[in-house]
């Protein structure tokens, strides 16, 4: 879900480059700036391409100098834009992560938990198996009850109780 709303993040951000930043870079590209990049001139023509270029630029962090900068120098308050975009989806996308190491230590937790019940269990039976014995060696007349008498008896003679 999260790489779904990063998406959506991203795609809304692109529909406002596209309305912001695309009729800047036309002046941009009008001047030959751009020189030999094909790609410089519509990135950000369309959502997709816009899309495209905050994935280039914003994800994998490549060629801010080749779009953003000369945009943010033709006009400067495009610049809290850009910065608006960096931070929107980085913070998505550090919780996305986030989201995902939580989700693996909570699931190692539970897993360590039942582990751990599973080793009480286990010993419980064997405390259990072990108290029976006891009981079975303290029963003297072999009643199936253990009496007070018994039990101080065994208390003195028995080494294991």
């Amino acid at each position: 879900w999260a790489s779904i709303m990063l998406i959506m993040l991203i795609t809304l951000w692109s529909i406002v480059a596209v309305e912001v930043f695309h009729p800047i870079n036309l002046r941009i590209a009008e001047t030959g700036h751009y020189g030999d990049c094909d790609r410089c001139e519509r990135a950000f023509s369309s959502v997709f391409d816009a899309n495209l270029t905050f994935l280039q630029q914003v994800i994998a962090g490549d060629s801010w100098g080749m779009v953003s900068l000369p945009i943010i120098e033709e006009a400067p308050a495009t610049a809290v834009i850009f910065f608006a975009v960096l931070i929107t989806v980085n913070l998505g996308l550090l919780n996305l992560i986030l989201t995902v190491i939580v989700d693996v230590a909570h699931k190692s937790r539970e897993e360590d938990d039942l582990r751990k019940i599973e080793e009480r269990s286990v010993e419980f039976v064997a405390a259990k198996k072990q108290l029976y014995h006891l009981f079975s060696e303290l029963d003297s007349d072999q009643s199936g009850t253990l009496t007070y008498d018994e039990m101080m008896q065994g208390m003195q003679s028995n080494p294991r109780f």
